[in-house]
């Protein structure tokens, strides 16, 4: 089980003005807003249904379906978490999403081109050890950090042979602190961190499968009473981290006997202080007697961690899709900051130019009616006999 470390910062509002291939999206409001119809297209649908508790896009290739005021939504039976509630509502024509969520969506969750898997170096983290045992099942008993680090190996093992490149954060019961961790993967240069852990919950009939990213900067995370961070070094990466958790998440809980609590997000150590696309591996609850004596079961540990090691074949066969897709929408955002600087900047140009002017209107319409100034240490002026001091052309 993992521990979010949390701090408070200041919601950063997203900018106004968006690049032309997003002007379809609301951007009267803080945060900006993309209607019903262009979700529907970003799916590749041409209708929806609505039910009066979910809305679904559906067609050959997808099916998604979200929920009137909830974050939980799904893709193709796959079940995740967005950032933000969805706005408004069906039946009165303005239900809209937001717009991080919909370029999360368009952008990394749907796309279904892929390549040939690029051969990546993956740091594999097993959860605890050493001093920190984790959480602990008491019947049977087993501790955490023996559980993560057997299915670590086993998942080594599979990546290897698929072609990864492979490295562990520990290869023993060995104490690793958050920030070592990390560390590491920075230095192995690592392109996929993946951090394997089991749950514990005080409810005992609590089960199934969960699978953590990082929340994109302002964002809270998916537990509840979380509050939202400014930006992380994790959230360089919000799409490949998305794409990531996608890709290993649909494979795990589509497992027989999984119950699939979703793709969620929250501001973990290791998920925002490491460098690469990063993700955060729920296998199952210790705190469940049935679960637990699945999670040692041999055949149920090679199942599941064949499942993640899928995931990243499939993460690594999408990547360079998601790289150009990326990088294109990052140069029309700049395009589009650009046109808004320059509009800002012409803004304030002729703001200051109409305060000239008006500035100038007054002088010379005092000028053009002389007025007596009196006061208890001077003499009386007039002030056009002051005008010659302004005039510029002429030397003091």
């Amino acid at each position: 089980m993992f521990d979010a470390f949390s701090s408070n910062f200041p919601l950063f509002f997203l900018c106004l003005f968006m690049a032309a291939g997003n002007a379809f999206c609301d951007a009267a409001a803080p945060a900006r807003w993309c209607p019903l119809n262009l979700v529907q297209e970003a799916v590749g649908v041409t209708n929806f249904i609505w039910d009066g508790d979910s809305l679904c896009f559906s067609n050959q290739q997808q099916n998604v379906r979200f929920y009137q005021g909830r974050r939980r939504f799904e893709v193709n039976g796959t079940t995740l978490w967005l950032n933000t509630t969805p706005d408004g509502s069906v039946n009165s024509g303005n239900w809209r999403l937001a717009g991080i969520d919909f370029d999360l969506l368009q952008l990394a969750i749907l796309p279904q081109a892929e390549g040939t898997p690029k051969p990546l170096r993956v740091m594999i983290d097993p959860g605890h050890g050493g001093a920190d045992t984790g959480a602990i099942g008491k019947n049977p008993s087993v501790r955490e950090k023996d559980l993560t680090l057997v299915l670590a190996k086993k998942l080594g093992a599979k990546l290897k042979k698929a072609g990864m490149h492979v490295d562990y954060t520990r290869s023993g019961d060995t104490t690793l602190s958050l920030d070592e961790r990390t560390r590491l993967a920075r230095k192995k240069k690592a392109d996929l961190f993946v951090s394997v852990h089991a749950n514990h919950a005080g409810n005992t009939e609590a089960v199934g499968v969960e699978t953590y990213i990082l929340p994109p900067s302002g964002y809270p995370g998916t537990a509840e009473g979380s509050t939202p961070r400014g930006w992380q070094i994790g959230n360089r990466n919000d799409y490949h981290n998305t794409l990531l958790g996608y890709s290993i998440h649909r494979h795990l809980a589509a497992n027989a006997n999984s119950f699939d609590r979703g793709l969620k997000r929250q501001a973990f150590f290791v998920l925002r202080e490491t460098c690469c696309p990063a993700v955060l591996i729920e296998f199952g609850f210790l705190s469940n007697q049935t679960e637990t004596f699945r999670m040692l079961d041999p055949a149920w540990q090679d199942q599941s961690v064949s499942a993640v090691a899928e995931g990243v074949l499939a993460y690594a066969k999408r990547v360079p899709a998601l790289d150009t897709a990326v990088a294109a929408k990052r140069a029309r955002d700049e395009e589009a900051n650009e046109r808004w600087r320059q509009h800002l900047a012409s803004q304030a140009t002729k703001a200051a130019e109409s305060k000239t002017l008006a500035t100038l209107s007054n002088v010379l319409a005092a000028a053009a009616s002389p007025r007596v100034l009196a006061g208890t240490n001077a003499a009386p002026i007039q002030i056009e006999a002051l005008m010659p001091y302004y005039d510029t052309e002429k030397p003091n």
